[in-house]
């Protein structure tokens, strides 16, 4: 899968669908699901050097030379997984990623929202 890395605290409002847009220097012609990675950078209440989320990239919009609007829609926990970033877009092996299992999520407006649990055990457990 496609994955990106982006610094702790915007990682926290992706997973927490607060943040839906990712600004660039550059533009990418990819389109779908992106892994969504927090650089190892230590920072309070966040998450650090893990792959924490799926997002789908549905569109980037330029707007002025050299900038750019990433739109993500549809956020997806996983497992979190320790990971060195990279720069720009890079590929992460498909056996590494690992989505709740039934009986880690619930099922609401036909989306799939991991439980308590799941959230407890495996996020707040990250959480510096």
């Amino acid at each position: 899968m496609k994955a990106i890395s982006i610094h702790p605290e915007p990682v926290m409002e992706i997973l927490a669908g607060k943040k839906t847009k990712e600004y660039r220097s550059w533009t990418t012609h990819y389109r779908g699901p992106l892994l969504i990675c927090s650089t190892a950078i230590k920072t309070p209440g966040c998450i650090s050097g893990h792959a924490v989320c799926i997002v789908d990239l549905v569109d980037v919009e330029q707007l002025e030379e050299g900038s750019y609007a990433w739109i993500f829609k549809n956020v997806r926990c996983i497992h979190p997984f320790s990971i060195k970033g990279q720069r720009r877009l890079y590929h992460v092996s498909d056996e590494r990623i690992v989505e709740p299992m039934r009986g880690e999520f619930l099922v609401e407006d036909e989306e799939k929202v991991v439980t308590e649990e799941f959230w407890q055990k495996y996020y707040l457990t990250l959480i510096s």
